[in-house]
């Protein structure tokens, strides 16, 4: 009975070490994200590339040879803190959404007119 109580303690001390040592959650809305940019600079910086990857291959926007993704990624990690400062109603769109825009305006591939 006693060598089992410990078993239980040691596997619920362990789940609990566990679970705080997890990764945080994803981030789903712009506050969020921005939130987490401010603690996790690489995390920022993969999410951001990411969807700058799917834009450029699907045309939707084009980073030109004169720009790291590295300037392209701190360029929107910069303008979507100030555009979620500025507009306090856009804090709980899709973080995605917004990067999409950011990049695709930045950046077009065809001239905007």
């Amino acid at each position: 009975m006693i060598v089992r109580s410990f078993i239980i303690g040691g596997l619920a001390a362990g789940l609990l070490a566990a679970r705080s040592l997890a990764a945080p959650a994803s981030p789903v809305t712009a506050e969020e994200f921005v939130e987490r940019c401010k603690t996790d600079a690489r995390f920022c910086r993969i999410q951001i590339i990411a969807i700058e990857q799917v834009l450029e291959k699907n045309r939707k926007a084009c980073l030109p040879a004169s720009v790291t993704k590295d300037a392209m990624a701190t360029k929107v990690q910069d303008t979507i803190e100030d555009v979620v400062e500025e507009a306090p109603d856009i804090k709980t769109g899709p973080y995605r959404q917004f990067v999409e825009q950011i990049v695709s305006f930045v950046w077009p591939c065809a001239p905007i007119s």
